[in-house]
């Protein structure tokens, strides 16, 4: 008799709510709730004037939840759960996880493991949720993602018809392990639940046992491949009626409120399309007024390709997703050698005197796109034949030609300190099949681990000797192609004296072909009369509005010839 006079009074609330918020159309926020919001422009002040409006709340204990999920989950006698189509009733509480659809009880959407089970984000009722027991225990502490297949995936009993979510390898970019998705229709919700925790909690940490794929740790924010994740759920599933209802029922308990929910947009001036502008609250309604109820607009973005100097549009392409397909490879744009690289996003024109840090050749190696981009065909032109020995690129204490230094000498070593490193000019990693570098500890057994980093990416870590020169050699397993650079960067965290090196050499053996330069044209193809060095760097210069190539100290035309002596 209990549960139906309860969910009765349940029943009063929800018509009261909603016919206030839909039918009278008055506003729910009380008056200058956000005013402290307003203005702010970058994501850290928008988050603490968010925090220092939402922190102080009336805490509940998590053992006194449940009356009150009759006032923000309760509808139509049925407890409203996200994770399974069960129709539970108050009274079907905590039965021990026996099977889907016996019981109900209480999901942390963000794992309790994560923030050790501390108060008070044990028992913010914004997000804990009354949801099926068993599928609770199928999730674990598992960060959300996405998952193929379709609802029931990954459980033993495939939720017995009753699914709103599945389990698996996680296919959305940035994190692979297993995670948890939920329906549709719900991943807005968590989305915003989320927003509401990073808000709310900035003081605390929120990452651990596994909460480091989706929150920071300094000063609670979400990492790059949670803020993906949630915007796209955010846009893609807008706020619905049962959020706003519930969001008023949690702010008459705890007294405060979910921003995201109360104004949606407000997260694309944190993480979206508006970061960095000034948060202007009047240009838009809040969901209590109708407001917020069509999803945000997904930014696009055109991606232009540009070849032999002719620019093509090809498409456009949502913020934050790759180009999903490439146009033909160019072919070679002359009757000599050149030959089609890849693409980069750095134009090679006018003074830009360095070939590009990065080509990309398959759709999958493209960045996401986040900003109107042009992507230039890339091409090269052999200078040696095919089969020629490879260079051997050298440095050592007293010839350092064309490296980059921020070490510091001591005596006959170069030293590596924290935030320190060598790095070497542009040079053809084609083939590159070993680094062997002579090395040695100075100052300890704690600082003797150099990285070796290309194409921006770390491929060996090497270790020195005790006092003593030693030979290390790193063989290449990696896929290594294009223009790029060798950088060495020392391991140690701290401001003593780290590895140091008489000598380092660089074989990049199995090359076989090398190219002069990188070029986006044909017309500007750079072909030198005299080999250059490969202790020298070949510069772009302009000299009465004339292009010139300086190589050491003799000066050439774009076409190759000596114009001084």
């Amino acid at each position: 008799m209990r549960r139906y006079i309860f969910s009765f009074i349940a029943l009063i609330i929800f018509a009261q709510i909603t016919f206030a918020n839909v039918v009278t159309g008055v506003a729910a926020i009380p008056e200058g709730y956000y005013d402290g919001v307003d203005g702010k422009s970058s994501a850290d002040a928008i988050l603490d004037a968010l925090f220092n409006r939402i922190k102080d709340h009336t805490i509940i204990s998590y053992k006194g939840l449940e009356p009150y999920y009759e006032q923000t989950d309760i509808y139509a006698d049925t407890v409203w759960d996200m994770y399974s189509t069960c129709n539970f009733t108050m009274d079907d509480a905590n039965c021990g996880q026996k099977a889907v659809c016996d019981c109900w009880n209480k999901e942390h959407s963000i794992p309790q493991s994560w923030f050790k089970e501390a108060s008070p984000m044990k028992s913010d009722l914004f997000h804990v949720y009354p949801t099926d027991a068993r599928v609770n225990n199928f999730r674990s502490n598992l960060p959300y993602g996405e998952v193929a297949g379709s609802n029931g995936t990954g459980f033993s009993d495939n939720y017995q018809g009753h699914g709103l979510g599945k389990k698996g390898s996680n296919t959305f970019p940035g994190y692979t392990g297993t995670v948890f998705e939920p329906a549709d229709q719900y991943k807005g919700d968590f989305a915003r639940t989320y927003f509401y925790m990073v808000a709310r909690y900035r003081d605390k940490a929120l990452n651990g046992s596994g909460g480091d794929a989706v929150f920071t740790s300094n000063k609670t924010n979400l990492t790059p491949y949670a803020k993906n994740l949630f915007l796209k759920w955010h846009r893609n599933d807008p706020v619905s009626q049962k959020e706003i209802d519930r969001n008023q029922a949690v702010y008459g308990i705890q007294k405060n409120r979910n921003p995201f929910i109360d104004y949606p947009y407000l997260a694309e001036y944190i993480w979206g399309e508006k970061a960095g502008q000034a948060v202007d609250l009047a240009s838009m309604t809040p969901t209590c007024e109708g407001g917020g109820s069509t999803p945000v607009q997904t930014v696009k973005h055109g991606v232009t390709w540009s070849v032999n100097g002719e620019e093509l549009e090809v498409d456009s392409v949502k913020e934050d997703t790759k180009p999903t397909s490439l146009p033909a490879a160019p072919t070679s744009c002359s009757t000599e050698s050149s030959k089609f690289m890849g693409w980069t996003s750095a134009p090679i024109s006018g003074t830009q005197d360095e070939a590009p840090a990065v080509l990309y050749t398959e759709a999958k190696d493209f960045p996401a796109v986040t900003a109107d981009v042009t992507y230039y065909a890339v091409f090269a032109k052999e200078t040696t034949e095919e089969g020629a020995s490879p260079a051997v690129y050298t440095f050592n204490s007293s010839s350092m030609n064309g490296w980059t230094n921020t070490a510091f000498k001591s005596g006959s070593y170069w030293i590596l300190r924290t935030g320190l490193y060598l790095e070497s000019p542009y040079i053809n990693l084609s083939g590159l099949a070993s680094i062997t570098m002579n090395m040695r500890t100075y100052g300890g057994t704690d600082y003797n681990t150099v990285k070796v980093i290309a194409n921006g990416s770390q491929i060996a870590t090497l270790v020195a000797a005790t006092n003593s020169m030693a030979e290390q050699t790193w063989t290449n397993t990696s896929s290594l192609s294009g223009m790029s650079t060798l950088r060495f960067e020392s391991t140690n965290s701290t401001d003593k004296n780290g590895p140091a090196f008489d000598a380092v050499t660089i074989n990049a053996t199995g090359a076989g072909v090398s190219y002069s330069r990188y070029i986006t044209t044909c017309q500007s193809t750079i072909e030198l009369v005299e080999p250059v060095n490969s202790a020298q760097t070949a510069h772009k210069v302009l000299i009465g509005g004339q292009m010139y190539i300086l190589v050491g100290e003799t000066l050439y035309n774009v076409m190759g010839q000596k114009v001084n002596d």
